[in-house]
């Protein structure tokens, strides 16, 4: 593949010598912020979109054509490589590289797949399990071998739950960790879950090459400089949390107050940010393809009394 392809752009900002912020979040308008933003790529979120896009709980209850369905639709609605959440690769390892070629073809830079038993848990949650050593790394190397042969630009990503799983510890996380980088062709390690500074200091350190830690307690806590320093690669940052607490918040007002005031409130509030970098409506300029590109094709291609007025309506 070219630098052009979304895996090769993927590829470069994790092998950077300095921590990339990536942001996290669910959906294909998220993807289209991000990018709209300024940010150079995107990740898309396991349980989030479990979450947010089928009303499922994060336990392995979708399958991979659901995974990989949403996953395209999230993918073709920016420019900016897009990596997923892969949970454990859904399978034995034949099903592993059915799970990469599908993602290959949905238009995705990269996975992450876990070493934990079916069906997964949500990362940071009780009754987390893991495959033995062996299954890991069959794992791993059944989607490496899947990516040599489909698109070496494509990214694989080690996720190791080895600090919260049953038994656990930030040890057992390193030693995964060594583990798949000495016996598996991964790009990256992702360490999940860890809730201390300390702990991912000692993880990145102990764990050379491209690896990040991720967890709730960390995120934002330290400067990139600081990131940088210690061999974190990207920091995803799920910015997408307002977006339940801040609507939550005014459904309840709105409940409370029995009527649509708090909305008419929240709209007041909306348009204070008018003329600012924070306007941004009601999201509809993202959309693809967009309101001017259609005009532009009917002014292009129909005939002059075809085409619509766009001029002399109230809302021109």
């Amino acid at each position: 593949m070219g630098l052009s392809s979304p895996g090769a752009a993927l590829r470069e900002i994790f092998q950077r010598p300095e921590t990339v912020v990536v942001p996290f979040g669910s959906l294909p308008i998220h993807a289209q912020m991000a990018q709209h933003a300024g940010f150079e790529a995107f990740e898309l979120s396991g349980g989030m979109s479990a979450w947010w896009a089928e009303g499922a709980s994060d336990v392995g209850w979708l399958t991979l054509t659901e995974v990989v369905a949403h996953a395209k639709r999230v993918a073709r609605s920016t420019d900016i490589p897009v990596y997923c959440d892969a949970d454990t690769g859904f399978g034995a390892p034949i099903n592993v590289q059915r799970t990469v070629a599908e993602f290959i073809d949905a238009g995705v830079a990269g996975i992450h797949i876990e070493d934990q038993r079916e069906p997964k848990k949500s990362g940071g949650t009780t009754g987390i399990e893991l495959v033995s050593d062996a299954e890991a790394i069959g794992r791993l190397n059944a989607a490496v071998d899947a990516r040599d042969r489909l698109d070496s630009d494509f990214v694989i990503v080690a996720r190791t739950d080895g600090f919260g799983a049953a038994g656990g510890s930030v040890d057992e996380a390193i030693r995964r960790a060594q583990l798949y980088r000495a016996e598996t062709g991964v790009d990256v390690i992702f360490f999940e879950g860890f809730q201390t500074w300390e702990q991912a200091e000692l993880a990145l350190k102990e764990t050379p090459g491209s690896n990040y830690v991720m967890g709730a307690d960390l995120i934002g806590r330290r400067p990139l400089a600081e990131l940088t320093a210690v061999g974190q690669s990207i920091e995803a940052v799920p910015f997408v949390l307002p977006g339940v607490h801040e609507v939550w918040r005014l459904l309840l007002d709105i409940k409370e107050a029995g009527d649509a005031t708090p909305f008419a409130a929240y709209v007041e509030k909306m348009n204070e940010a008018k003329g600012t970098a924070y306007d941004f409506g009601w999201g509809a300029r993202l959309g693809r393809p967009s309101p001017e590109y259609v005009q532009s094709t009917e002014e292009k291609y129909l005939p002059p009394e075809a085409q619509r007025d766009y001029v002399n309506t109230p809302n021109a």
